[in-house]
């Protein structure tokens, strides 16, 4: 069928001009005042891309009774706290198959990464953003927005997007309740990941995928080996270096290291309740069953000669050189 004749077509269009122009006009009409600190903290996931972020949001929802931007409450990217109020898409949820593409998770019920909520407020390239880059009026439009859906939820709101990480200033200033998860993983593991993604998706290594760092152009220029690893690094310098520029205290960031959190995902969620106790809020356990371990792949899924230039990089130009 032609596409200009395909009424989905119609109906998609239809569905994100009515978010734009009139579920996101009566977000700002039902938020609260923006003066007004929020009832519980909202928490970002950082880190780079491919480091296991999409495993942990999906147990970390599962295992604590927080709020998350599910794949429904992304149908209304307009206003989710207004889907949240009508719909409850997350209430009497299965548990999770802890399955996912590339950070896409099936379900209604599943967490979002919800990149057309995000673009509400940030620009999408570049996607790196200094404080004094940000659209005022934007800002204030995004604190309302996760004002409104915290208090819908009424509990902290877990939001899993990486981009987050290179906004990280516009965070901290607009939103200054925040608490932050960063993501490790062993950065040749990590390499690899990203190499086998990219080669899914594009049949070949060398297009870049995910979070740009400020360096981006610079490093589009060397091999993909190098490329990955030098995104990794550079994802997390920009998001020490931001941390420091925007004040964020070290009691506000909590490190999940992927490798510990698959041998011992319940240490590592009594961990994430003990740090959001340390910050003023006590988030309860839910009556879901989480699996003891999670299994990690080790078998090679890219070219030998490519996986081993990828070691050898890792090995011979250590992080911070």
């Amino acid at each position: 069928m032609n596409k200009y004749l395909n009424p989905s077509n119609y109906a998609r269009r239809s569905l994100s001009l009515a978010n734009r122009n009139i579920l996101s006009y009566l977000e700002s009409i039902l938020a609260p005042n923006i003066e007004v600190p929020l009832r519980h903290p909202p928490i970002f996931f950082l880190g780079a891309p491919r480091s296991g972020s999409t495993l942990a949001v999906q147990v970390v929802t599962d295992a604590l009774d927080v709020g998350y931007i599910s794949n429904r409450h992304c149908q209304w990217f307009g206003a989710p706290a207004l889907a949240e109020r009508l719909l409850h898409p997350t209430r009497n949820r299965p548990a999770s198959n802890y399955q996912s593409r590339q950070g896409v998770t099936d379900g209604w019920h599943a967490p979002a990464e919800c990149g057309e909520w995000w673009y509400r407020f940030f620009r999408r390239k570049p996607p790196y953003m200094r404080l004094d880059e940000v659209d005022e009026a934007k800002m204030l439009a995004f604190r309302r927005s996760v004002a409104a859906l915290t208090n819908a939820f009424d509990r902290p709101i877990v939001f899993k997007n990486l981009y987050a990480s290179l906004r990280i200033q516009a965070i901290a200033h607009y939103l200054p309740e925040s608490l932050f998860i960063v993501t490790h993983r062993n950065e040749v593991e990590n390499g690899h990941s990203l190499l086998e993604a990219r080669y899914k998706r594009f049949q070949s290594y060398q297009p870049w995928l995910s979070v740009e760092p400020p360096a981006v152009e610079q490093l589009k220029s060397l091999e993909p080996h190098m490329q990955v690893i030098e995104q990794i690094r550079h994802t997390h310098k920009t998001i020490d270096a931001d941390f420091a520029l925007a004040g964020v205290s070290a009691s506000r960031r909590f490190d999940l290291v992927y490798e510990d959190f698959c041998a011992e995902p319940l240490v590592t969620i009594a961990s994430l309740q003990d740090f959001m106790m340390l910050n003023g809020s006590e988030v309860k356990k839910r009556d879901v069953i989480i699996p003891t371990s999670f299994a990690r792949r080790d078998v090679v899924r890219i070219d030998s000669s490519v996986y081993e230039s990828l070691t050898n990089y890792s090995a011979s130009t250590p992080a911070g050189e």
